[in-house]
């Protein structure tokens, strides 16, 4: 057994297993089609948006980099799900403002920082809405077509487009128009409730918190990206290689509790800036 961990960690480490990453990109695209092929779309709805957020995942490596040497090969993958996926460019979207989030982390520049909620409104449910992550994808979206985004390219965005575009075509050219407003609904769900709650539990925290952001269990596996610290310590670390940097984690319920806590209680805040920590409250000034 110790043989075999030992030859295991050193295929971990070695330049071959990238195609971890390659093969379950694969594999779960190849799952979810599934899905929308052959199941009733109440039955593949869950499982499909469970998949798709995984597949997010997956592609949160290409972001960064890390399967290929080149860049322009990681380029071209996350076009190729774009367009297979029917998500009109907003890959290219989640990679300019992930980039920002990374460059500027809890910063104003950061693009998760104007998600916060507000802290006084006359209207509770219309202020939680307007922050929820998918309002503001489409805010984005609009905003990255008029430059406002300095990571997202424009020509990328439009290739996105023409991707998606034809693959509605071909859906339709074979009798199967239906796979594409499903592939489009799994979209818009997987930003709307995993994207979200993620978005609430990783970098947000109690007043008196410290450190910049949140390590958590989870129930189902999120391919090591809830060892958040880590990620951000180093993002060029692939997630079969990520560690736990905290010694207790949050428990799993915490996934589901931070964003009522974030968006419906309000007592939670954004944690620091990376590298930076705040003074205890009994240090002097």
């Amino acid at each position: 057994m110790p043989a075999f961990r030992n030859n295991w960690q050193r295929f971990l480490e070695s330049r071959h297993a990238a195609w971890l990453t390659h093969g379950t990109t694969i594999v779960l695209t190849a799952l979810m089609f599934t899905l929308l092929l052959f199941a009733p779309f109440w039955v593949a709805v869950v499982p499909g948006v469970i998949l798709a957020h995984r597949l997010g995942v997956m592609m949160h490596e290409y972001i960064h980099g890390i399967p290929f040497r080149k860049y322009n090969h990681c380029l071209a993958v996350l076009s190729a799900v774009d367009g297979l996926t029917l998500m009109f460019g907003t890959l290219e979207l989640f990679r300019g403002t992930h980039l920002s989030h990374h460059r500027w982390l809890n910063t104003p520049n950061d693009s998760g920082f104007g998600e916060l909620p507000a802290t006084t409104s006359s209207n509770r449910v219309i202020a939680t809405l307007m922050t929820l992550e998918i309002t503001h994808y489409f805010r984005y979206y609009w905003e990255a077509w008029r430059s406002r985004h300095p990571y997202v390219r424009s020509h990328r965005l439009a290739l996105g487009v023409g991707l998606s575009l034809a693959s509605a075509a071909f859906w339709m050219a074979v009798g199967r128009g239906d796979i594409a407003w499903k592939l489009m609904v799994l979209t818009a769900a997987t930003t709307a409730i995993p994207v979200s709650l993620r978005g609430a539990i990783e970098h947000h925290g109690d007043p008196d918190q410290r450190g910049f952001a949140n390590e958590y269990r989870v129930l189902i596996p999120l391919f090591n990206l809830n060892r958040h610290v880590h990620h951000h310590e180093d993002s060029r670390v692939p997630w079969y290689l990520l560690k736990w940097r905290t010694p207790e984690p949050l428990h799993w319920r915490h996934y589901f509790l931070y964003w009522f806590r974030l968006y419906v209680k309000r007592d939670l805040v954004l944690l620091h800036p990376l590298g930076k920590r705040p003074k205890p409250t009994n240090s002097p000034t």
